[in-house]
């Protein structure tokens, strides 16, 4: 099992029972495929490290694809497993941060977005959403995939949503995550924050394993909660 797939040490709270029905369910998620959601206030650095035991140990065999819309060059690499650069072979990284930086900054377009929030064209996915699915989509490779071959990580969705808007994300994310469970992939989604009742209720249908982060007392922790079976960890040192 590997560290995406392996249960989060134990909080001393957890019983024998509890950690043999977490690791079970851990389990069937990666052979089914899944979608892990990932919270909280916290820099880069924290979500780049949840992101390298999500894409899996190096030894593993994976088809890594990271797709980036916001993130500083330095840290792409934290993304990754060590030992895994972004040009490794198993690696593809698509990088739209100055695509999307443009964008936002067109004169206008924001406030329009926004404006339309609520209306019918918003149930499906913008332009700028389906650009970022067409990539996802050239970049994998589903032929002879074993169940938990493909990783996808996606950092964030909040740029998505000041851009989009919540309706065209929840189209995007709704998306790639049918072509996920078609292969038996796994996927995760940061988004930076805490999402509110209205985002959390629109993301929540796609969502098996939801992940917050924290920095408490200077140590980085993160604590999950499976929602299939209503169970969680305690917080836990990332």
């Amino acid at each position: 099992m590997d560290q995406a797939t392996r249960s989060p040490a134990p909080s001393s709270q957890e019983t024998v029972h509890d950690r043999e029905v977490l690791t079970g369910t851990l389990m069937d998620l990666k052979r089914r495929g899944c979608c892990v959601l990932v919270t909280g206030q916290v820099n880069e650095q924290m979500r780049a490290a949840q992101s390298r035991r999500l894409f899996g140990q190096s030894d593993e065999s994976r088809q890594r694809v990271l797709l980036l819309t916001e993130a500083t060059p330095h840290l792409i690499p934290q993304y990754l497993p060590t030992g895994i650069t972004p040009t490794h072979a198993t690696v593809t990284t698509l990088d739209y941060t100055d695509k999307i930086r443009d964008l936002s900054s067109t004169s206008g377009l924001l406030s329009r977005l926004s404006s339309d929030i609520d209306s019918e064209e918003t149930a499906s996915m913008t332009d700028h959403g389906t650009a970022l699915y067409n990539a996802i989509t050239d970049a994998i490779t589903t032929d002879s995939l074993r169940p938990g071959e493909l990783r996808l990580g996606v950092a964030t969705l909040g740029v998505l949503i000041d851009i989009d808007g919540l309706s065209a994300t929840q189209a995007f994310v709704r998306a790639v995550r049918a072509d996920l469970l078609a292969v038996q992939g796994m996927g995760h989604f940061h988004f930076p924050g805490e999402p509110d009742s209205e985002t959390w209720t629109a993301l929540r249908p796609f969502v098996d394993i939801h992940i917050e982060l924290r920095k408490h007392h200077g140590i980085s922790e993160h604590r999950w909660h499976l929602l299939e079976t209503d169970r969680s960890t305690g917080w836990i040192q990332l």
